[in-house]
């Protein structure tokens, strides 16, 4: 059916060529074809094109065919697709040598009537030569209009420094068809976004509830509008604790201190750890420490981790290690000349001097307790009382001080260290120290 009305439309078109010569001007000048050296033989509409096979029309072409009465003749050839609110001109400058044909095509850009029109100019006057009026068509369009997409690559719980991508689309063949691109404007991210920039990286962007905004305007009018929505929430403190073992066990022996995870979503591989360890170890950026070799005596340890947004967590711990017990001297070096002296409990023989000590203080603090209850018995007459300052001398004279007592360990094994703190260990690994004020033993914690 289609191919027989064009069939029928040709023609006509021939009939209207033959019989009625197209000389239509309407400048004033009073040019025709034939004052430009050309000839219209023929010429033909398509009205039923459907480019993108949708099963509509979409597309309007004209094909002419010009005979140049001289050897040949310049012509400017326009056809105008106009729905009213907008109009699109599409031109062929040439030259035309002999017969030649020539075919000029419009796709629709919306839906709508479409007025077609075509005109044809002398290219040195630019006096209008002919102006068709070629109807009007119904066309859906076959080119897509405007298009913005925003999609976002994230966890569905976003942190700062998680992997976050923003990837953008964006589409308008009707304005690159007729060259008529507008410029797009994008709005709501914390840093400078260019046009060219089809993957947005937001992950180093700070904590916050973002709304990208990208809008976009064609020279037609035509327009489009996404928006996205997200938040990205601040990364907790690194949560983890320190993993002892050896601790109060003697030097020499396995001793280990390791960071491990609060949790098995934790992930401590990224993050940088500082060791500070009293006395002095130099230590690196490393998830556990040997201290196996640590001279005998107490040592502090504080280790500190930073992840990627330089957020920390610090944790601490002391550790005692304890020096071996020599046999003899001859197992003295000089390595371990100064070490503490340790005590193997019953396997040592007990100095008797400090048993002797301990009696000595207990006659003199018997001795002292007397002599005040006697005091406080007998009647002193008021005239006979000392005087303040004879008091004083009287109890200053009868001070004695005390000494430091050597305690008794239980058996169990002892030492001294640097500071004049003496340490007694239980089997189960447990540490007490000796505490002279009050000449107790104190669990150390």
């Amino acid at each position: 059916m289609r191919s027989n009305l064009s069939i029928f439309f040709v023609i006509g078109i021939l009939t209207v060529c033959s019989f009625v010569p197209v000389t239509i001007a309407e400048d004033g000048q009073n040019m025709t074809l034939e004052d430009a050296g050309l000839r219209l033989v023929t010429m033909r509409n398509d009205t039923s094109l459907d480019t993108n096979d949708d099963g509509s029309p979409d597309t309007f072409r004209v094909v002419i065919v010009l005979n140049a009465t001289a050897n040949t003749a310049d012509v400017n050839m326009v056809l105008i697709a106009s729905t009213g609110s907008r109009a699109i001109e599409q031109w062929v400058n040439t030259t035309v040598e002999g017969q030649e044909n020539f075919s000029i095509s419009l796709e629709s850009w919306e839906v709508g009537q479409y007025s077609m029109t075509l005109q044809m100019y002398d290219p040195q006057t630019m006096n209008i030569l002919v102006n068709l009026d070629l109807g009007s068509f119904w066309f859906e369009p076959a080119l897509s209009l405007p298009t913005l997409r925003l999609s976002l690559d994230a966890p569905s719980y976003i942190q700062t420094g998680d992997t976050c991508m923003v990837t953008r689309v964006f589409s308008d063949e009707v304005g690159y068809r007729y060259g008529m691109m507008g410029s797009r404007t994008f709005t709501g991210a914390p840093f400078q976004v260019y046009e060219s920039d089809e993957v947005i990286d937001c992950s180093n962007w700070p904590a916050g509830n973002y709304n990208l905004v990208e809008s976009y305007q064609n020279g037609l009018g035509q327009s489009s509008e996404v928006e996205l929505s997200f938040s990205i929430n601040n990364r907790p403190a690194p949560d983890f604790s320190l993993e002892i073992v050896g601790n109060g066990d003697e030097i020499g022996t396995t001793c280990t201190v390791t960071i491990v995870a609060g949790s098995a979503n934790e992930s401590l591989s990224s993050h940088t750890k500082v060791w500070d360890v009293i006395p002095n170890q130099q230590i690196g950026d490393v998830t556990s420490i040997d201290c196996s070799d640590w001279a005998p005596g107490i040592h502090k340890v504080v280790v500190t981790t930073n992840n990627s947004e330089e957020i920390s967590t610090t944790r601490g711990a002391n550790i005692v290690r304890l020096p071996p017990i020599l046999a003899t001297d001859d197992n003295q070096s000089e390595e371990n000349v100064n070490w503490p002296v340790r005590s193997a409990g019953s396997e040592i023989t007990q100095n008797p001097n400090g048993w002797y000590a301990i009696g000595g203080i207990s006659l003199v603090a018997f001795i002292l307790v007397l002599l005040l209850t006697r005091r406080k018995d007998r009647v002193i007459d008021e005239d006979t009382l000392p005087s303040p300052e004879e008091m004083l001398l009287e109890e200053t004279s009868q001070y004695v001080a005390p000494n430091l007592v050597v305690p008794d360990s239980g058996g169990l094994p002892t030492h001294t260290d640097e500071e004049g703190i003496t340490w007694r260990r239980h089997d189960d690994g447990q540490v007490d120290w000796w505490d002279y004020q009050n000449l107790v033993w104190v669990r150390f914690e």
